[in-house]
């Protein structure tokens, strides 16, 4: 199970992917195309919500640092202001508006791939955003 400290959330960048693939299948498409070794690890998000637990998948990468998140686990969303995204990809340490739009465009590229967009956490509030922040 993946838990924050609490405290504040420190602003970052991540891009919403739009795509029909599942979550290997997408780290798989994206490794090839970005040079990435996005691969399943242990630390899912889980979310508690009554009585019921909701894994997240996770699947990371070391160089680039990256993490690509599930938004979707059978019929709840990770961060609902975004519930039409399908995955949400984090660069960590990219504070670059600019090197993000640059990133979202060539994971537009893979045809699999039906959108990107590209996010700012300082203009989105929402109290599982945190759980992205590492």
């Amino acid at each position: 199970m993946h838990t924050m400290p609490g405290g504040v959330t420190p602003d970052f960048i991540f891009l919403g992917v739009v795509s029909a693939e599942p979550d290997y299948r997408l780290s798989v498409l994206m490794n090839r195309h970005l040079g990435t070794d996005l691969r399943k690890g242990p630390d899912d998000i889980t979310l508690k919500t009554g009585s019921a637990r909701h894994t997240f998948s996770r699947f990371t990468s070391v160089s680039p640092e990256c993490s690509l998140v599930s938004n979707h686990c059978e019929g709840t969303v990770l961060i609902r202001k975004l519930k039409n995204i399908d995955f949400l990809f984090l660069q960590y340490g990219q504070t670059s508006r600019q090197k993000a739009e640059e990133l979202a465009a060539t994971i537009r590229e893979i045809p699999e791939v039906t959108a990107v967009f590209v996010f700012d956490s300082r203009e989105i509030s929402y109290r599982n955003l945190h759980l992205l922040a590492l």
